[in-house]
């Protein structure tokens, strides 16, 4: 379908450079090109980790930097080359720099989904970073029988813990913070405060193998130390799948033990790669993993059937305008471990 309209519409957006602290500009947004959606945004979702290394990366700089790459609303124009979409759609898209906090984005049309009409946009945007839980899950390659820990309850380790629990693994979440782990036992998950593994689970599986998910920032070595010796007690393969964004010393040696370290990046096959999301040329994700557009749209399925609830995750509803204090707040990790802009009625 063509787009519905060809003109400049005016816009806020969210950038970082020059300040600790994003701010609010005004912005001229045009139609999509070929292979993209216009998008009046609902709702965009902050990635906390993410977003506030690029706000420390470039707060030294002149250079302005859109912030954000999870959003929600309703198509109002479709470039040409973008089947399956219409305007009046909802749809959730994701995207670095592209999917931007702001009123109207544009997006490649692979990197969007068709949302429910009986689901909230505001719990559809959440989808956009379930899309990266459910690569790190799949990078795991979990088997019947295995046990997983999640290490930080943040937000993407609240969603990788929802997905091995879906599944029927048993999971217990670690996090220093208490308020965080309060958090996860609200979602039904088994919850641990503090820095060790639970004594609890010091006895291994009857059969099975372990995984510990590090959904962690800054240094870990002593973290990565103690989860590979965690998930070597169990009688199957132990895993180590990092996801969030830390550095580690890692002592290769044989009293490691055997373990298998991956790294599970971004969500998916296909995602920074313009060709691909505008419908370009094609990719193939690696045995047992997906797409990012599949991702996304798996990740929307979990949402719909019940298995990730958005609605549990105690997330504030914000005006963009007050963008500066949230990301303020989330600096010192509240209870709450994300943040959604709300634009108003759509």
């Amino acid at each position: 379908m063509p787009a519905s309209g060809t003109a400049h519409v005016a816009s806020r957006r969210l950038l970082a450079g020059g300040h600790p602290l994003p701010r609010v500009e005004k912005v001229r947004t045009g139609p999509p090109g070929p292979g993209e959606l216009r998008i009046r945004a609902a709702h965009s979702l902050v990635s906390p980790g993410t977003e506030l290394h690029y706000l420390d990366r470039f707060a030294d700089t002149a250079q302005d930097f859109p912030l954000g790459y999870c959003s929600a609303g309703v198509v109002d124009a479709v470039g040409p080359d973008s089947p399956g979409f219409a305007v009046g759609d909802r749809v959730t898209a994701m995207g670095w720099g592209e999917a931007v906090h702001g009123d109207v984005i544009v997006v490649p049309h692979r990197l969007c989904t068709p949302v429910p009409d009986d689901m909230d946009l505001a719990d559809a945007v959440v989808a956009t970073l379930a899309a990266t839980a459910v690569h790190a899950v799949d990078r795991a390659v979990l088997r019947p029988g295995d046990e997983t820990a999640v290490v930080g309850a943040g937000m993407v380790g609240l969603l990788v813990a929802q997905i091995t629990a879906a599944r029927g693994h048993r999971t217990t979440v670690v996090d220093l913070r208490p308020d965080r782990a309060r958090t996860a036992a609200v979602l039904g998950l088994d919850a641990h405060v503090g820095r060790d593994f639970p004594e609890d689970r010091a006895t291994a599986p009857a059969e099975g193998g372990r995984c510990v998910f590090l959904c962690v920032t800054g240094e870990a070595g002593d973290t990565v130390a103690a989860a590979a010796r965690w998930a070597a007690r169990a009688p199957g393969r132990p895993r180590l799948v990092g996801v969030g964004r830390f550095t580690a010393r890692v002592d290769f040696s044989v009293e490691l033990g055997n373990v298998d370290i991956r790294y599970a990046a971004r969500c998916g096959a296909g995602y920074r790669d313009p060709s691909y999301a505008r419908g370009l040329t094609e990719v193939t994700a690696p045995e047992g993993e997906g797409t990012v557009t599949e991702n996304l749209r798996r990740a929307l399925d979990l949402i719909g059937a019940g298995a990730i609830r958005p609605d549990l995750l105690g997330l504030p509803r914000l005006p963009l305008e007050r963008a500066a204090e949230a990301y303020a707040e989330l600096r010192e990790r509240p209870a709450h471990p994300a943040v959604i802009f709300d634009y108003g009625s759509r």
